[in-house]
């Protein structure tokens, strides 16, 4: 019984959790809407301010609808109608909202419910209120951070603010006062359907159950449920940062300081020096570096990351993947040793939501709000940032008023190199890599309707000859162990492995490669980056089928040959049926980096083009 009992208060707390009220407030001169769980401490709280009435219109509503009920509200009623016809028109509004939304019906609207001015006794009401130390300290712990209810509660009371049963209160003290702003984690929009407010996304949405607000059917995230599940009822808060517009605390030069690793190349001198000019002197908001597979990006952005240092801003560096925040995380700590660095990434330790430097991968944008100064995002051509709406949207949110975005990458979008040529977006190109070779030019070879394997097969064998180990991309996870099993067969001295992204066993396979434990590997385009193995060939089997291979991907996969100063050539081939635009755009755009880099000097004499 105990038990049940103890189930039943459990129950019956996370429904009250879940459930928030509409209504209007009137205080000279203004009438307008909001939503809350406690009505009558925000009464309280808005009255310590300035008289206030405040007349409740709903029953207890999952948080989407009250906020919808609120908007609706806002939208029709003038902020200076006098209180009865605002009044009058509000229980209107609310109950068609309601009938829409399927709370409709003239029993589910109560009377409204009035919290007047005049009964108001800060001596006896303000006890419940928090003091201004509490609020800012509680605006110091959760400044500039996108947090759900559950999340807020918890770090106010891990901060030792409050115990999680008053976190509600100082939450709805933040929003009224106006450093936070609370909304559903799923919103319903005006004309009926969903938008996550945590990453943006406009679905798809799951349609389940819900225990916490009792509901047979509440709209779930599908797009980042991997952070933490964000529904219909729950509420998240978008807090702004503390310290908007002020010099990080410490030593500002300190931090500044830089540690290079290495002497940069003159095309990374270059392009590092015209990156700072641009933030000291242009006040375009974005820009991109252009640099070709295996130029160095990385360090060419410290002297921008210095600069904004110096200048008391805070930075993040973000990329698509935990792996490569992960590798980047020490190299950048030991450049800025005396900066504090945050590192966010699924399973990551060093969560520091003050840092200096913040690095992270882009689905962890979605924890920061109004905060970085600048956002410099690396291989923002790669899955999954590129094409996802919703983590371009959190990472555009993560910035502060007046931030600016640096995009690094090897394969700019048809979107990005329009704005370029158009002159709307600066653009900084490292045209060479660090050895002074041009990159090898792929060699289209068209089959028509002959299969591909044979001359794959000679390819290989041609490659393996001469010593090089030969990396084979194909279009699909089939075509993998068939084209495998293939070169097994008419190679047979080669060892010879396959991958895909499903495959467990991929990073040690990766590893084999490059250490010369096997001399052929089959991979989709899941080995496309992040791999580096001296003296390779690359074969692109199928280049031709551009649902998968489009022609930033078939620059990528070039981009694997000739990256090291012990090897800088090598032999890229393209197989397919007939040339297509994709491999055209592959081979234009990297003949337009050789050309760059023969014209400005940076190729060793003698170096083709």
């Amino acid at each position: 019984m105990a038990h049940a009992e103890a189930k039943w208060h459990h129950d019956l707390q996370r429904w009250a959790d879940a459930m928030f009220h509409s209504y209007l407030i009137f205080s000279e001169p203004k009438v307008w809407a909001g939503f809350g769980r406690s009505p009558e401490f925000e009464w309280m709280f808005l009255n310590t301010r300035s008289p206030t009435d405040l007349v409740v219109l709903t029953p207890p509503l999952p948080v989407a609808i009250a906020e919808l009920v609120a908007r609706e509200l806002n939208a029709s009623i003038p902020i200076d109608a006098p209180p009865e016809r605002a009044l009058k028109r509000g229980r209107r509004i609310a109950k068609s909202v309601l009938s829409a939304v399927g709370y409709g019906g003239r029993s589910r609207l109560p009377r409204p419910m009035l919290l007047s001015a005049s009964s108001f006794d800060s001596s006896v009401h303000g006890l419940d209120l928090p003091p201004s130390d509490v609020l800012k300290a509680c605006i110091d712990e959760l400044g500039g951070r996108a947090l759900l209810d559950e999340e807020a509660k918890r770090a106010l009371a891990d901060a030792g603010l409050c115990g999680l049963d008053r976190a509600d209160h100082l939450l709805g003290a933040m929003v009224l006062d106006g450093n936070a702003t609370i909304l559903p984690g799923v919103g319903i929009t005006s004309i009926g359907g969903f938008k996550c407010n945590r990453c943006g996304s406009r679905g798809p949405f799951l349609q389940l159950p819900c225990a916490r607000c009792g509901r047979d059917i509440c709209a779930v995230c599908s797009e980042c449920r991997n952070m933490g599940i964000v529904r219909e009822c729950t509420p998240i808060y978008l807090v702004n940062p503390p310290y908007v517009g002020t010099s990080i605390i410490g030593s500002v030069a300190d931090k500044a300081n830089m540690v290079m690793p290495h002497a940069l190349t003159p095309a990374q001198v270059d392009a590092a020096r015209a990156l700072v000019e641009w933030y000291e002197t242009d006040e375009s908001p974005e820009a991109i570096v252009w640099a070709v597979c295996g130029a160095g990006k990385t360090e060419v952005s410290y002297g921008l990351i210095a600069a904004a240092l110096q200048a008391g801003k805070r930075v993040a560096y973000a990329a698509p993947r935990r792996d490569v925040v992960a590798e980047l995380s020490p190299r950048i700590q030991s450049a800025f040793p005396a900066a504090r660095c945050g590192v966010f990434y699924g399973g990551s330790s060093e969560r520091y939501f003050g840092a200096d430097i913040t690095l992270l991968t882009t689905h962890q944008a979605m924890r920061f709000y109004g905060v970085f100064d600048l956002v410099i995002i690396d291989e923002a051509d790669a899955f999954p940032y590129y094409g996802s709406e919703a983590l371009a949207a959190s990472v555009d949110r993560s910035l502060a008023f007046g931030g600016r975005t640096v995009v690094l990458t090897a394969t700019p979008s048809l979107g990005h190199i329009a704005r370029i040529k158009a002159g709307t977006l600066p653009c900084f190109k490292i045209s060479a890599r660090h050895h002074g070779h041009p990159l090898p030019m792929p060699v289209v070879i068209e089959m028509g309707d002959k299969p591909q394997e044979p001359v794959v097969a000679e390819l290989a064998t041609a490659s393996l000859e001469r010593g090089c180990p030969v990396l084979v991309f194909v279009p699909t996870r089939h075509r993998a162990p068939e084209v495998a099993e293939y070169l097994s067969q008419t190679v047979p001295d080669a060892r010879t492995k396959w991958v895909h992204s499903g495959d467990a066993m991929r990073d040690s396979k990766r590893r084999m490669l490059a250490e010369g434990e096997c001399e052929v590997l089959v991979s989709t385009s899941v080995m496309e980056r992040g791999i580096t193995v001296d003296g390779v060939d690359v074969i692109v089997a199928d280049a031709d089928w551009e649902t998968v291979f489009d022609c930033r991907a078939l620059v990528q996969m070039a981009g694997r040959v000739g990256r090291t100063a012990s090897n800088p050539t090598g032999s890229v081939w393209f197989t397919c049926s007939r040339e297509n635009r994709q491999i055209q755009a592959a081979r234009e755009m990297i003949d337009e980096m050789n050309r760059d880099a023969a014209s400005r000097g940076f190729l060793n004499a003698g170096s083709e083009v």
